[in-house]
């Protein structure tokens, strides 16, 4: 299945292209009259025919997928950009569709496993030369302009840049504005450039040399790439530290060019060179992807770490758990959430049930997580420390059945004793023909059985109440409100209305874009966690617990 578009018809059909001009002129007729494009290209090969579908902004590629029509072979990522490549200057078939903001954003969420499996190819390199194009606007666009800004009095030069660079004043840094398609003051820049120049001051060993701003103006946004180059006299790890948080500063201060130029910015593409080495938000991300996943199969213990050193986290919360039980604490779930690359922290969340206090379950979690956390630094030869544990506590609710209220072994034999004798008396009523009795001995058989169940009832649903109440305040990116839990009994069955409130914990910041999870997502991962819980519980105390009405609020 190849990628799919909004509901929108193209604007170009069936345009037979033959050469790499032709194809480069059709990319930049589509992206002058929109935020995008999607080209949808039919092409024969000599090993068989190609459906190859593209998605672009006006800088680069965004996601490829192409089908090998013969073989019915799915090719998606580097694989289909590179086929993309080895058709370019040959014939092919296209259509065209432009894209505006909205529909450029949708057409990303709607083919994400191809978006994050392509290279994010600027369109120089795939179409041979292909500049940048700005959206079409009411009047003629005028030609692209840049404007450099230093201690010398504004000047203008035609695009493209000179070659030459203008030095800046000795020991300030060095701003570098290429504007097109617009004009907006000068001093918005200056006061952006000035924001990230004074926060890179509160970063150890940072200098920056330089901060270039590529900007097109649309209507009534200007699409901005920006770039810092610098040096750190600090080590790798500090130089790890300053390039996310200029990252980080290229976002937060990005409305300065709202509050002074009155018009929205909008961050397309950034990148920090530190040292020579040029980093960009997601290569950050990915180098420091955590893999979150059940370490045992019954999802008891969950980690989330560093891919590189799951192995050694994964066998630690082994260890520890097992520990912990040995002292007399049923761990129902526990989160280890392990922070950091060089140096580790560790956060312990836990569902436990054990007749002990909080505090003491706390006491025993914390010294045996930190004294194993020491042993693994050793190994790992890092520095690993122990952050947060917190405790949420069961107390054991046991069903109460008649063995349980006998209390001793001779009651129990008495009990048994008297179904023996009821089971006679019955025997001699039927050889009787006494059958109307019979009828007295089955209604309090079952009078008997449902005094029975409702004596494991009530303490399973307290307990289900108060699993899944501990188990959703450790359930992360959402912070926990409330739960309503009602229950029916209905002849051997027993059904349940749950409805909880969260409130989604929202990451802000140019990381944000790249760390957000759906709200389905979310849902999705509560529901499953009381659906496990009621599964459990229903086994513990032999009663049937059915969902009837699950409602999860995200606000």
């Amino acid at each position: 299945m190849v990628m799919q578009l909004p509901d929108k018809g193209p604007f170009m059909e069936n345009v037979v292209v033959t050469s790499a001009d032709e194809l480069k002129e059709l990319v930049e007729k589509a992206l002058s009259r929109g935020n995008g494009a999607f080209f949808k290209v039919f092409a024969k090969g000599s090993d068989g025919k190609y459906y190859i579908t593209v998605l672009l902004d006006r800088s680069k590629v965004l996601a490829a997928e192409c089908l090998h029509v013969d073989r019915k072979q799915l090719l998606s990522g580097e694989e289909a950009v590179r086929i993309i490549k080895s058709f370019v200057g040959k014939p092919m078939v296209v259509d065209v569709y432009d894209l505006d903001e909205l529909e450029l954003k949708l057409s990303v969420a709607d083919n994400l496993d191809a978006y994050s499996q392509t290279p994010k190819v600027p369109l120089q390199e795939l179409f041979g030369g292909t500049r940048e194009v700005k959206p079409a606007t009411a009047s003629s666009p005028a030609p692209p302009q840049v404007r450099e800004t230093s201690k010398e009095p504004e000047r203008r030069v035609e695009a493209p840049p000179a070659v030459t660079k203008p030095q800046p004043a000795p020991g300030k840094p060095e701003v570098v504005v290429n504007l097109s398609g617009g004009e907006i003051p000068e001093k918005a820049f200056q006061a952006y450039a000035e924001a990230l120049i004074k926060e890179s001051k509160r970063i150890k060993g940072l200098t920056i040399e330089r901060v270039e701003f590529d900007a097109n103006v649309g209507e009534g946004v200007v699409y901005l790439n920006v770039r810092v180059q610098g040096n750190s006299t600090g080590g790798s790890r500090d130089a790890e530290v300053a390039e996310k948080r200029i990252l980080h500063a290229v976002s937060k201060y990005a409305p300065i060019i709202l509050r002074e130029a009155e018009i929205k910015p909008i961050l397309r593409d950034v990148s920090v060179v530190i040292n020579g080495q040029e980093v960009k938000p997601q290569e950050i991300v990915d180098k420091d992807k955590k893999k979150t996943a059940n370490v045992t199969k019954d999802g008891k213990i969950v980690l989330s770490v560093l891919e590189d050193v799951w192995p050694y986290f994964s066998a630690f919360s082994r260890t520890v758990i097992s520990e912990v039980e040995s002292a007399g604490i049923k761990v129902d779930r526990v989160n280890f959430d392990v922070r950091g690359r060089n140096e580790f922290e560790i956060n312990v969340s836990m569902v436990a049930e054990t007749s002990m206090d909080r505090d003491e379950v706390a006491r025993i979690v914390r010294d045996v997580v930190g004294r194993h956390a020491r042993e693994l630094g050793k190994s790992l030869k890092r520095y690993i420390t122990v952050r947060n544990v917190e405790v949420e506590v069961i107390t054991p609710a046991l069903p109460s059945t008649p063995t349980a209220t006998a209390g001793s072994a001779k009651a129990a034999e008495i009990l048994a004793k008297k179904q023996q004798l009821e089971k006679e008396v019955e025997e001699l009523l039927k050889q009787a023909g006494i059958d109307e009795l019979s009828v007295l001995t089955e209604a309090k058989k079952k009078e008997s059985e449902d005094t029975m169940l409702k004596s494991r009832i009530e303490p399973a649903v307290e307990t289900l109440k108060n699993r899944i109440h501990a188990e959703l305040k450790l359930v992360p990116r959402v912070t926990f409100k409330w739960l309503k839990l009602n229950h029916e009994v209905r002849g051997l069955t027993v059904y349940i209305d749950i409805e909880a409130s969260f409130i989604r914990e929202n990451v802000g910041g140019l990381f944000g874009s790249f760390s957000g999870v759906s709200d389905e997502k979310i849902k999705r991962d509560i529901t499953e966690t009381i659906q496990r819980i009621v599964r459990d519980v229903s086994r513990e105390y032999g009663v049937n617990i059915t969902p009837k009405k699950l409602k999860i609020v995200l606000r």
